[in-house]
């Protein structure tokens, strides 16, 4: 049988190659982009395990939960603070099981993103923005798994910070290879998000702080419509 360590190891190959191959197929799918569509399309959900703040202040909420060990990302227009994002939806659901049992009082906020319609002039950019958003997506989960690994001691903080720096030199590229004024407020969000991941990578990682940026990053392919022109 392997150890934690090397099944820590293995997690962690796993995920940068993963990663890895999405940028490949971001490289190659321009190729056959239609312009008969301008509608965005992709299958994302994600299982945000939140707190509501009630008569508690956002911030106060945010750091309580933040000490505790979550995110303590606020969560705009909903009065709550996200402690921790998943993919599956039973996942979120034992998690949340555990901590109700522990007397903390939480929800899970599932999001799905819808897609949008992209004007006529930006219609060749379909395909784009699509990958863009898989990049993301698969950069997420990345961060996902670095975070759980560190939570069960499988990986070294030197593993940790290969990762983080390797989502945010990849974050960085991607804003630098979509040119043009109509990447400029997605171009933006990947950056900010890229210097959160920098900084982040040039101290003592700590599970909460990787799970703020998978968060921020779940928040943005969500958010795609914000970011381009209809």
């Amino acid at each position: 049988m392997r150890s934690r360590s090397e099944r820590g190891g293995t997690i962690f190959c796993a995920a940068v190659f993963l990663f890895i191959v999405a940028l490949t197929l971001f490289v190659g799918v321009f190729e056959w982009s239609g312009k008969a569509s301008a509608k965005v399309k992709g299958a994302y959900t994600y299982y945000f395990l939140v707190r509501d703040c009630g008569s508690t202040t956002a911030g106060a909420v945010a750091g309580e939960s933040y000490g505790a060990g979550g995110a303590g990302y606020l969560l705009e227009g909903e009065d709550a603070v996200v402690l921790a994002c998943y993919y599956e939806e039973a996942d979120a659901t034992a998690v949340m099981g555990t901590m109700s049992e522990k007397g903390l009082d939480v929800r899970i906020l599932t999001q799905r993103f819808g897609g949008f319609s992209l004007g006529a002039d930006f219609v060749s950019e379909r395909a784009r923005v699509e990958a863009n958003a898989r990049t993301v997506d698969v950069a997420s989960r990345v961060l996902f798994d670095t975070a759980n690994s560190l939570e069960r001691a499988e990986i070294s903080q030197e593993e940790a910070r290969t990762a983080v720096g390797s989502v945010s030199q990849s974050l960085a590229g991607l804003a630098e290879d979509n040119e043009g004024s109509f990447y400029s407020l997605w171009n933006v969000e990947l950056l900010r998000a890229e210097r959160r991941g920098r900084e982040l990578s040039e101290g003592i990682i700590f599970a909460r702080d990787v799970r703020y940026l998978q968060i921020m990053l779940c928040m943005t392919v969500l958010r795609q419509s914000d970011f381009f022109a209809a």
